[in-house]
């Protein structure tokens, strides 16, 4: 039987489940293409549990980079984008109101992988890593007992992994699964994340005009272009380009599917995977079999007035990325489905928690499109979780408002480990009492550091119940003013449409007391440990 926990329970939608249109012989012939940069298992396999293994139960966490709650079908967006989680999730405990901790890769994965908010962890810019006084409290470290394992195909995440390496067993350089691939110079200079591909790309790829070797840069020329027909019987399979990092590192995530179910077969167990995939990140390039299916379909997203903090995208612009954006949801739908089906044919679901999320969402309204923001409204911050139990049959529904900082405590409870004395966030429900979690707050931050390390310019977010505040403070455009507010109700008004400050002055002020109380505590923390 269901359970639902909380206040907002949404009606069950019957729905067609879409199956892949590629056949066995397509997909034989695209994995046999896929392997140019690494030799690694070209085909989904059905792995069985190695005989004699462990009994404890495996944790296997799934990260989609970018995927926002609000455009997911699951979470009733009116386009159908995930047909087949909406079949899976009839195993799992889906919770409808999870938040990043921030909005974008850098501070939202950073939370994931340390159960700490982003002014603890302090990771607040891009390509930045966790505070070196921090950096030992992650979740590798919390379950050192496993065989631990992460990729990700996200650079910018990597230098979390990279960050982290000692406290990973099998650590797979996030260039292993791209088709072109910068694999040697990562391996070679693993504590030079950032100068290496910078070094090679300039004198090797001669990217941007920097090229300090015209031989070099010709070869290099020669062997991309190589590459490129070698890919011709791919690039079919999808019409707007290959998926790709940057325009020029080119993936499938059929073939990181593919090689995480054979990588999942040979695992010595009890096992704890993390693995980050980068789609439905930009650039949206989804499937053949999605393309264009919600073109013209009569959807007509809900127009809001530009933010102060909006671009310069046009709507009509804007609004076809929401299309292809809802496309490439579905082929993560699809390979997800895919990965789940085989996983449970082998057997390893039965004694494996499977954690199913994202680092932060996406935008497209109120004039703003993808995710360098410094809004944090719900597209952007509200992202999918769906926990799936071993040999789990029945769903429940939470619709208390969770948080990324939760999973890392959430997990060791159900595993049975000691929760680990850093990790600021609860055992979610249905594992922990809902009567308990519900009085806590939520929090989630776009922030910049000053010179003397604390945030002085940023957005700093709380969720009470059903009602969010917004705080920006320290940006230019806010001219002669301070800092400027925003108040919703979410429960009311979901959209985001009515900021109910001054209207609400009195509940804004308490809120507003409370986060500038959490940030100034961590601040003061963060100085007096740097002054040591």
């Amino acid at each position: 039987m269901d359970r639902i926990y909380g206040k907002h329970p949404s009606e069950k939608l019957d729905s067609q489940i879409m199956k892949p249109s590629l056949t066995r012989r397509d997909f034989l012939k695209f994995s046999g293409l896929l392997s140019l940069s690494a030799a690694l298992p070209q085909y989904i396999t059905s792995p069985s549990i190695p005989p004699g293994s462990s009994q404890s139960d495996n944790i296997l966490i799934i990260v989609f980079d970018a995927w926002s709650a609000t455009n997911t079908s699951l979470y009733d967006y009116p386009r159908l984008t995930t047909p087949n989680l909406e079949r899976l999730a009839r195993r799992a405990v889906v919770y409808h109101n999870n938040y990043a901790s921030g909005n974008f890769t850098t501070t939202g994965t950073a939370s994931l992988l340390t159960g700490t908010l982003p002014w603890t962890h302090r990771a607040l810019e891009l390509s930045e890593t966790v505070d070196h006084a921090q950096a030992q409290n992650n979740i590798f470290r919390a379950f050192r007992a496993y065989h631990r394992m992460a990729y990700t195909h996200n650079p910018v995440a990597d230098i979390l992994l990279n960050q982290f390496f000692n406290a990973i067993d099998d650590y797979i350089p996030w260039t292993s699964l791209y088709q072109e691939s910068d694999y040697l110079i990562n391996s070679l200079f693993r504590a030079d994340p950032d100068i290496a591909p910078l070094s090679w790309s300039r004198i090797i790829k001669g990217l941007d005009g920097y090229s300090y070797s015209l031989y070099l840069s010709q070869l290099y020329g020669y062997i991309k272009r190589m590459r490129a027909v070698q890919m011709e019987d791919i690039a079919q399979f999808f019409p707007r380009g290959l998926p790709n990092h940057d325009d020029y590192t080119y993936f499938t995530l059929e073939h990181g599917i593919d090689w995480l179910a054979n990588q999942l077969a040979s695992a010595p167990q009890p096992f704890m995977g993390y693995y980050h995939f980068f789609p439905p990140h930009h650039p949206y390039n989804t499937r053949t079999e999605f393309y264009r299916r919600f073109y013209e379909d009569g959807y007509q997203p809900l127009q809001k007035p530009p933010h102060l903090f909006h671009g310069e995208k046009p709507i009509e612009s804007i609004t076809r990325e929401r299309s292809w954006y809802d496309e490439y949801i579905l082929y993560v739908d699809a390979e997800f489905a895919r990965l789940y089906d085989s996983l449970e044919k082998s057997g390893i679901l039965d004694n494996t928690w499977l954690v199913l999320t994202s680092d932060h969402g996406e935008m497209f309204e109120r004039g703003i499109f993808g995710h360098t923001t410094q809004v944090l409204h719900q597209p952007v911050i509200k992202v999918p979780l769906l926990i799936f139990p071993p040999g789990g049959r029945d769903r429940v529904d939470v619709y208390e408002s969770t948080s990324a900082i939760d999973l890392l405590p959430t997990l060791q409870h159900v595993t049975g480990q000691e929760i680990a004395s850093w990790a600021e966030g609860a055992i979610m429900p249905p594992f922990a009492s809902p009567t308990t979690f519900s009085d806590r707050d939520v929090y989630a931050l776009h922030g910049d550091p000053g010179r003397d390390g604390r945030i002085t310019k940023g957005t700093a977010m709380l969720v009470r119940d059903n009602f969010k505040l917004m705080w920006y403070f320290g940006y230019n455009q806010l001219g002669g003013e301070k800092d400027m507010l925003e108040l919703y109700d979410l429960h009311a008004d979901p959209q985001e449409l009515k900021n109910l400050y001054p209207e609400q002055s009195a509940l804004t002020a308490e809120l507003l007391v409370d986060l500038k109380l959490k940030l100034t505590l961590a601040d003061n923390a963060y100085t007096d440990t740097v002054s040591k």
